[in-house]
């Protein structure tokens, strides 16, 4: 009972403040008519820090020190808003009301109002790359994708998986809040799973850091901790191939200390198509079909200085297997289901010290059947379940040294079962990984005013459980410059590990399972080096260019055994370098936007016999760019995006290869205002051009594809 006492007293003491969830939470409104502006993007001066208002025209910062601060706003069609003096204390959140005076593009005999085109903000130090997103507008992955070059997403049947600069997919970790969503079976993470209006932040980490996960590095998809919002919405949705999809969105502030929100997403696609195969025969790519149900919900608790959120997560798929290009197989069906639930507790102390623990359970069951028919004699079915139980316990400091230091937990196990032939089954295999990490991010001062908000962060992360311990160093610098075009460079060094696959340590030749004890974890190495220049003369422009390169040691592929039988084997070495590039460009601040991205990729296989030596690796493609172009005339929106996809190998001699592939998108979409509701019609139309093309494993993708949607919302919730 004592503890019990000691522990409400820890959590609700009144005496102990901390500045690292201290927040400034303002609303930014029209000057002349006092409506919420939407889509403005305030800036703390002096902190490289900015956000954008919702539709309420609300706004707010976390992780802010106490202090005297300066925001700035801007908004197309609104005079700039210069500094405005706001002052943060060690114990509530500091409210301000900011207001904007309308400065109306007028052009003989119309008029145009524009609007900033992106919802993201985004932020690059060193290899880690930070998005701050608008309250329920990040709508899909591929939204993200065409923004970030260094991540690509890879359609594989109805999943959609992320990969870092060319990696393999399983060697990118997913998380969701910081807990790994990864399959234990295949280590891959399914980003469909995501509630992604519910995401607010995203950090990607490319490569490696103390607080990274993953070989290649890591993408946290984190949602609000705190719902500081009213908002119900909805949306249905119609296309090409049987495509149907409903969402709906609910996010209430019910007092000072409580809130809620809940997410659900309903989506069909029965997208069987015609292709041409590589016999120059018309073919139908049939059982295509995929249901995924997706359920998100949260409640939290607020008071002084503590948060308590509960969150829970439903996912479930149905969908057809179609099976090789020459081997149809109509009946097969694949199911998975995956359940979870975590709640998190962020505590603050004096001095700047905050108490931050997520913890949580999850399980995925996911089944596989192939009956037999006249043309697959032997049936097949399996079931594998995956479990996981987690929690991770960091204590943060804030200063002119910010500390910060975490301790994480992970059990996870897997029950394999080939239900028609027991004999064979893969059994239960489990495994315990502790994660040990501290690092610091120093402030540098400013050395005769030639730079501004510069640090320096260092830390050190010890991988413990199996195949031993694991210490992996990172460091970065970021140094603003007060030049003319506001230039920044960065500079990043890591090193990470990846554990085998639980089925990696059983290789399958054709339904026998061998152990294969051998294998051994993948280690990496690596650096990246950033350059960027944010221009604001007649418009606003952004550029951004960084070098990276990583050696890969012990990398596990599947190489050609016996016959057509594969197994897990280590490479001795890899090597993967490049360049990303990224432009975001709006001249004069106008309705006309334009973006472009690229990631060229070199991957290379250094082993050091002849006959692999210096080869490209089977798995990576050589690079993907994308380009955009928006115009946005009053409540039109018009939106075309270029994506080019480059060579892809898929045989390890490199005897073949898919060909690169050029593909175009268009997007038109009307916002209409009816008091405080928003109704949104937009029509899609992807591969205009009607491309056939081939993702990773040889199979073809749809063609043209044409897609209605319709999206409501509310402000200010429901109450």
């Amino acid at each position: 009972m004592t503890a019990f006492v000691a522990i409400l007293y820890f959590i609700h003491s009144p005496n102990l403040y901390s500045q690292t969830e201290t927040k400034i939470i303002g609303q930014i409104i029209d000057q002349v008519s006092g409506a919420p502006i939407s889509g403005a993007i305030i800036t703390i001066q002096g902190q490289g820090r900015n956000t954008v208002s919702d539709a309420q025209g609300q706004f707010y910062f976390n992780d802010l020190p106490a202090g005297n601060y300066r925001l700035s706003a801007e908004r197309i069609g609104y005079e700039y808003l210069s500094a405005q003096n706001v002052n943060v204390d060690e114990i509530a959140p500091a409210q301000i009301m900011l207001r904007m005076k309308p400065n109306v593009i007028e052009v003989p005999g119309q008029m145009v109002i524009a609007a900033k085109s992106s919802p993201f903000s985004i932020r690059s130090n060193g290899n880690t790359t930070v998005i701050d997103i608008a309250p329920g507008k990040l709508e899909s992955i591929e939204m993200l994708a065409e923004q970030i070059p260094e991540i690509e997403v890879v359609d594989s049947g109805p999943r959609k998986l992320i990969r870092i600069r060319g990696a393999q997919l399983n060697g990118t970790a997913v998380m969701l809040d910081g807990r790994i969503i990864n399959s234990t079976l295949t280590s891959e993470g399914d980003v469909s799973a995501i509630p992604l209006k519910a995401v607010s932040k995203i950090e990607i980490v490319k490569g490696g850091s103390y607080k990274s996960e993953g070989l290649a590095g890591s993408v946290n998809f984190i949602t609000d901790s705190d719902v500081n919002r009213n908002l119900i919405s909805s949306s249905a949705e119609r296309g090409s191939y049987g495509l149907e999809s409903y969402s709906f969105q609910f996010a209430q502030k019910n007092s000072n200390w409580s809130s809620a929100e809940f997410e659900m997403e309903d989506s069909y696609d029965r997208g069987d198509f015609k292709f041409v195969d590589p016999r120059d025969s018309i073919e139908i790519r049939k059982n295509n079909f995929t249901h995924n149900l997706n359920l998100f919900g949260r409640f939290g608790y607020s008071h002084k200085t503590i948060n308590i959120n509960l969150n829970g997560h439903y996912f479930k798929r149905d969908s057809g297997v179609p099976g090789p290009i020459f081997q149809y197989t109509p009946e097969a069906k694949s199911n998975s289901t995956e359940k979870e639930i975590y709640f998190r507790i962020e505590k603050e102390f004096a001095a700047g010290v905050a108490l931050d623990i997520v913890a949580g359970v999850s399980n995925r069951d996911a089944t596989y059947d192939s009956p037999a028919t006249a043309i697959n004699f032997i049936p097949y079915k399996t079931n594998f379940k995956e479990d996981s139980r987690d929690i991770k316990v960091q204590m943060t400091r804030k200063g002119r040294v910010d500390f910060d230091s975490y301790f994480g937990l992970r059990y996870e196990s897997l029950n394999g079962a080939d239900l028609i032939r027991p004999s064979y089954s893969f059994g239960k295999q489990s495994r315990m990984a502790n994660t040990l990490a501290a690092g610091a991010v120093i402030h540098l001062p400013r050395v005769i005013n030639l730079n501004k908000e510069s640090s320096f962060t260092m830390g050190i992360k010890k991988d413990g459980g199996d195949n031993g311990d694991f210490w992996a160093p990172s460091g970065s610098l970021r140094v603003n410059f007060n030049l003319p075009f506001n230039p920044g460079v960065d500079a990043s060094a890591f090193r990470s590990r990846r554990l085998p696959d639980l089925t990696d340590l059983f290789w399958k030749e054709d339904v026998f399972a061998t152990p294969n004890a051998n294998l051994k974890p993948e280690k990496s190495i690596g650096y990246d080096i950033g350059f960027d220049l944010h221009v604001e003369t007649k418009g606003d422009y952004k550029i951004r260019a960084s070098r990276y390169a990583t050696d890969y040691d012990d990398i596990i592929i599947w190489r050609r055994w016996s016959g057509d039988k594969f197994r897990p084997v280590n490479l001795s070495k890899a090597s993967i370098s490049g360049w990303d590039l990224s432009l975001d460009a709006n001249p004069f601040l106008g309705p006309l936007t334009f973006f472009w991205n690229a990631s060229f990729i070199g991957p290379l296989n250094k082993e050091p016999e002849p006959t692999h030596n210096n080869k490209y690796l089977t798995f990576r493609p050589i690079g993907t760019q994308s380009a955009g172009l928006e115009f946005k005339y009053q409540s039109l929106d018009l939106k075309l995006i270029g994506r080019h996809i480059g060579r892809r190998y898929v045989t390890e001699e490199n005897t073949k290869s898919l060909n690169p592939a050029d593909l175009m998108d268009f997007n038109v979409e009307y916002k209409l205002r009816f008091w405080s509701l928003f109704l949104t019609p937009s029509l899609s139309i992807l591969n205009i051009s009607n491309i056939q093309y081939q993702i990773l494993d040889g199979q073809p993708e749809k063609p043209r594809e044409y897609r209605v949607k319709i999206d409501l919302s509310k402000d200010g919730g429901i109450f």
